[in-house]
């Protein structure tokens, strides 16, 4: 067996489970925004605001949290001000710039998060048996585990 190629049956396994996710995925975000306004990035700009940071990170933490570039999360974050979802201020200490979110981003937030795990409830949890949880859970511990061990990236 050729290590470097996949046979079809290989292929269409990784098809199938890409698509799946990224079907998921996209319906929990498509009746996120319809219900809130809020665009994936909005969503998870704000929900590691509050998480990782209670409210506040340093915008070089926000952008490797999101695993965005700086110019991306940048140009991103001019949007959301203007929304008034977030706000940045410089440290004096350093050259750094803390990101933190505003009354109307946390008031988006905490409208947005019901919305989000009822989608993720109804297109993903209330498909599974309690056999496929455990199947998936033990996937996803086996798969990151792995990905890091190849991996020089430390994992989140």
């Amino acid at each position: 067996m050729d290590k470097n190629k996949l046979n079809d049956e290989e292929i269409q396994l990784w098809y199938k489970w890409k698509g799946s996710f990224q079907s998921i995925f996209g319906r929990v975000i498509k009746e996120m925004s319809e219900r809130t306004g809020l665009s994936e990035g909005d969503y998870g700009v704000l929900d590691r605001l509050d998480l990782l940071g209670n409210g506040s990170l340093r915008q070089q933490e926000l952008a490797k949290s999101m695993d965005w570039d700086k110019s991306r999360l940048s140009h991103h974050l001019t949007r959301m001000e203007k929304r008034n979802l977030v706000m940045r201020k410089p440290l004096d200490a350093d050259r750094g710039v803390q990101v933190i979110i505003t009354p109307i981003g946390k008031s988006a937030l905490d409208d947005a998060r019901p919305i989000v795990s009822m989608a993720i409830r109804k297109h993903f949890l209330d498909q599974l048996t309690d056999l496929d949880i455990e199947s998936i859970t033990k996937l996803a511990d086996r798969t990151k585990n792995g990905s890091a061990a190849s991996s020089n990236t430390p994992t989140p």
